[in-house]
């Protein structure tokens, strides 16, 4: 039963050191730090030009036609006994902007003082666990 209590003490005291984890709780305690920010995203759509031809045999147009409209051409030319069409659709551009909200951290530089008060804590916990162990060690060889 003793492995199985040390492998889960083990457990626990890895999944709470995750970094997501902090993070997470330190924006739960400090909304602050959160900036609401937006990134835009410019997608450009590009058309390609698209062009057809075919013939008929149609005698009864006399004269060349052009029906325009817009980015589309069509041109009729009779030629003898022959009617040639031509169609063209010139290219697009189509330019999207999409505005995306996302939250940024704010990062907040501290000064040397508040990096060594924010150690204070580890420091005092880490001697009365050397203090511990040592006289933990001195009782044991003592007697």
């Amino acid at each position: 039963m003793k492995p199985f209590s040390s492998i889960l003490i083990f457990l626990i005291v890895a999944s709470s050191c995750s970094p997501s984890y902090r993070l997470n709780r330190l924006l739960a305690l400090h909304p602050e730090l959160k900036i609401p920010d937006t990134i835009v995203i410019n997608d450009t759509i590009t058309t390609a030009q698209i062009e057809a031809d075919t013939f008929l045999r149609f005698s009864s147009i006399q004269d060349n036609i052009l029906l325009q409209k817009d980015k589309l051409e069509i041109t009729l030319n009779r030629i003898h006994d022959t009617l040639y069409i031509r169609g063209k659709c010139k290219a697009d551009t189509i330019i999207v902007q999409r505005s995306i909200p996302v939250e940024k951290i704010k990062i907040v530089n501290y000064d040397k003082m508040d990096n060594m008060i924010s150690k204070i804590p580890w420091l005092i916990s880490g001697l009365i666990a050397f203090f511990g162990l040592l006289i933990f060690l001195i009782q044991k060889f003592h007697k």
